[in-house]
Order: structure tokens, then sequence, then C-alpha cells
């Protein structure tokens, strides 16, 4: 990953752009900000980490070897989750976080203490936008936080490339803790150190309203299937009234601008935006075959058009639990299935994985992909303490960002305790979603997943794909030339930031 020219260019770039999965809430309580224009995707890829098969069979193997260690010992090279004077560490800790407390963060902390009760943790939420990141990274200038979740590679780089972030590295190393091993990728790191931790994850699924899945004669949830074949699986869903008109659409996907290229995301398992020679992939032609192919839905009717939820800053779920669309390509829709009260329906929940654009791909997108990132900031007030929450929050804790519907992005985790942390036992979680496929599709572990290894001028890049994606839904732009224009001027963006 390459260092930015210039501090200010970075800034003004951040001030423009979009969170990288936003998710948290707004102070300490209220309504959670939901994702942004940005990417929810944090990274992964093919060779060296996330993206393959290869890693992903390595990260299981060593989640079965591993298992529970010894907490305090590196003997024989195993890994150090807890140390070995927890008990008397002491110390304190300010988390800057994006989840309230009863997303999970009041569980991880509780969790925490129980094995360092003398460190006090105490946690601010900011909100993971555009602004809520300058204000983040403001506060972590002025001394006020020990360690952030940070999300996505553009935020999190620009923290490390300036200097925000404590260099961990060593710590790892003599904890035992392989970045592959225990997280699945080696990717995010800066001039061959580490500054983060890829502790958090998120799960892009295709989430179904399974009355209308199964009224449609459908069968079973897939394991695997093409675009065209959930476009199918949406005509049957859809339902028209005499004159034509759609009266339940049977497929839609999140408001966010970004899930246009999820596509490419798939299908490539590494660096959305770049060819093999690290210039801009917009005129490859997979962006507009994927870009086609959701403008004729649309266009067919099988499709809610994006662009409305765009504009009206509709939610997709809401569709779907208002009984609108039969389908929706989401991520966070679990963390709402039980508040009924809020969100009212009465079906199952079922979870597809993400399809494939074309039959025999890897998919990409099965996997909970990098998304977030637990940081210790330069500046942390005690060092040793900062890293020991940091460490216990991508490890054992990281089970808790489930309650806030992304993922974790550890070996070790346990699908089994996460239904029970999430809905209470397997029981209660029969009576929202099929259990089955949330486990399969949403922890989906060891699946390969994206992520990212090149992140060039990767905030201006993704604003461009907003702006350029919003022209092509609204047809103020042919799809091929707004592809060629998008091209043109990702490749400035690169060519400036090199």
């Amino acid at each position: 990953m390459k260092k930015t020219k210039k501090m200010l260019a970075m800034l003004l770039c951040m001030s423009m752009v979009f969170s990288m999965a936003a998710c948290g809430s707004s102070g300490s309580g209220g309504a959670p900000a939901e994702e942004t224009a940005g990417s929810e995707a944090g990274g992964g890829n093919e060779e060296k980490a996330g993206g393959n098969d290869a890693a992903s069979e390595e990260a299981e193997a060593a989640a079965e070897s591993e298992e529970e260690s010894d907490a305090g010992t590196s003997e024989g090279g195993e890994p150090v989750y807890i140390d070995e004077d927890a008990a008397s560490m002491t110390g304190e800790v300010r988390f800057l976080t994006a989840f309230a407390g009863g997303q999970g963060t009041d569980a991880l902390i509780e969790d925490f203490n129980s094995y360092y009760p003398n460190v006090n943790v105490t946690y601010e939420v900011y909100v993971n936008n555009a602004e809520g990141n300058v204000t983040a990274n403001t506060s972590i200038q002025s001394g006020a936080v020990d360690v952030i979740l940070s999300f996505g590679p553009a935020d999190t780089g620009f923290r490390w490339e300036n200097g925000l972030l404590m260099d961990i590295t060593d710590r790892l190393a003599e904890d035992n803790l392989d970045l592959v091993k225990e997280w699945g990728t080696d990717n995010y790191t800066y001039n061959d150190r580490v500054y983060c931790i890829p502790g958090g994850a998120l799960s892009v699924i295709v989430a179904l309203n399974m009355d209308m899945w199964n009224a449609a004669g459908l069968g079973e949830i897939p394991d695997y299937w093409t675009w065209d074949e959930y476009l199918d699986a949406c005509r049957a869903m859809t339902k028209k009234a005499a004159d034509g008109s759609t009266e339940v659409y049977g497929g839609t996907q999140f408001n966010n601008t970004p899930y246009w290229y999820y596509p490419m995301m798939q299908s490539k398992g590494k660096n959305v935006f770049y060819n093999e020679e690290g210039k801009a992939d917009f005129t490859s032609g997979l962006a507009e075959k994927i870009v086609n192919r959701q403008l004729d839905a649309e266009e067919e009717g099988i499709w809610y058009k994006q662009i409305n939820l765009i504009t009206d800053n509709q939610k997709s779920r809401d569709l779907l639990w208002g009984g609108q669309v039969a389908s929706c390509v989401e991520s966070l829709i679990t963390r709402f299935v039980m508040d009924t009260e809020n969100y009212p329906h009465d079906f199952i929940l079922g979870y597809a994985p993400y399809p494939v654009n074309e039959e025999g791909e890897t998919n990409y997108m099965h996997g909970a992909m990098t998304n977030s990132f637990f940081c210790v900031t330069n500046n942390a007030k005690d060092a040793d303490a900062a890293y020991a929450f940091a460490k216990f929050a991508s490890t054992y804790g990281s089970k808790y960002l489930y309650k806030a519907g992304h993922a974790s992005g550890w070996s070790g985790t346990n699908p089994d305790e996460i239904v029970d942390l999430v809905f209470g036992s397997r029981e209660e979680a029969e009576k929202y979603v099929d259990v089955d496929s949330y486990i399969a599709n949403v922890l989906a572990v060891g699946k390969p997943f994206y992520a990212d290894e090149n992140i060039t001028a990767y905030s201006q890049i993704a604003s461009l794909c907003d702006e350029y994606f919003v022209y092509m839904l609204n047809g103020s732009m042919a799809v091929e030339d707004a592809l060629e224009e998008l091209n043109e001027y990702a490749d400035e963006a690169i060519e400036d930031a090199q």
C-alpha cells in the first residue's frame, strides 16, 4: 500500500467522501447510523490472504489446531490471547467505537474485565461517516483515545500513514499472533509494520422473506448460485397487478451506492478498483455487464429501483419488512430482525449466499470480508492495557461484533456460540431466522472472502464510483460513457497519489 503524498490531500478527501461501512450510532444511544456512500468491504486478497481458498483453509486449520491455548503462555509458539498478568494489570482504556452499549460494546467490556478486572475501560461512540471520522482523528490527535475500532482500508490507512496509530508488530510477534493464521490476512500493513488488527468483518448476503420464497416453490436455499439464478428467483417471487405494474418486487439491494461494485469484488477477490498493472479497471467489460444487468432487472419490474432508495434515503430492509420486496442484498439486517416492534414483520428471515457472476467462479463474497480494525493509538495513555484490550477485542471479544450485525474476522470463531450470543438460543433464533442458512452464509466460517492489498487513491476512486453510479442509475449518462469517464478520472487519481 502506497503512502499518499500529502496529509492535507487526504484530509480533504476524508471530508468529501464516504464511510466504510458506516453502522454505528449517534451518541451513546438512539438509532444506529446506517451505511453511507462508501465501501463496507474492508479488504482481503486472493494470494496473500483473505481472498483465496488457501488462506481460508489455513485460517480454519489454525483455528482447529490452536483452539483453547493456555492464557499467558507462549511456550512452544502458542498464541497468547490473555496475558499472564491479566489479573494484576492496571490501567485505563478509552475506547472509540461505532457501536453503542447494547450493540455488543457493554458485553465486550464486561467479558474483558472478567480477565482484566483492574483495567478500567470507558467508551465513546462516533458515527462512521466522513464527518465522524474527521472528528475521530481529531480526538486521537488530542490524546483522548487509546483504542479505536476503525472501518475500512481508506480511513484506517489514513490513520497509520499519518502517525495516529501505534506500531504493534513486535507485540504481536511476542504473543505468537500470526495475522494470517489468526485473521486470514496480512495485507493491512504499512511498510511491513502492523498498526491494526483486522478483527472485524462483514457478511453480505441475500436476505429472503421465506414465506414468499416458499410460496414461489423455490425449494431449499442454495449454497451457491449465479446472478442469473437469483434474478430467476426474483421473477418467481414478483407479483404483478392486472395492469402490469409491480405490486411486490422480487428483489433489490441496499441504498448504498458501493453495492454496485460488490459483484466485481466477488469475481476478482482483491483490488476491486485496479487491474494487474495497478491502473483503473472499469472498462474491462465486467463493470458494464454488472450495471446493465441491474438496470435490465429494474426495467423488467422484478427489481426495485435502487435510485429510488438512494434519493429517498430508504432502506431496502424496510421494504422487506413491509412486504414490498421479497428479497434484498444486505449486510446488517440481523441486527433488526428480533425488534418486531420497530420493524414489524411475521415471516422467517432466510439467508442466501451472495450470487456469483459466472457459474464456476470462486465466490469471494461468501465469507465475511475484512471490514474493521482494532487499533491502538500512538499516544495511548496506558499502552500495555490498550494493546491487551485491542488484542482481546480482536480474538475472544470479536464475537460481540455479531450483536451489531457485523462479523468476527478471527479464525477461532465458534458458530454455535454466536447463535446463542445473538439470539439467546437456537430455539429462540428459530422464531426469527432460518438458523442453518444464518450459520452457512452469515457466519460462513472458512469460506473465501474478499480483501484489498492496494488502496492507492482509494477514497477518491470510491467517491467517483458513487458519483458515476448515480449518473448511470438515473439515466443522465449512458453506462459505457460513464464507465469510460470514471476510468479516466480514476487513473488520474492513481497517478496523482503515486
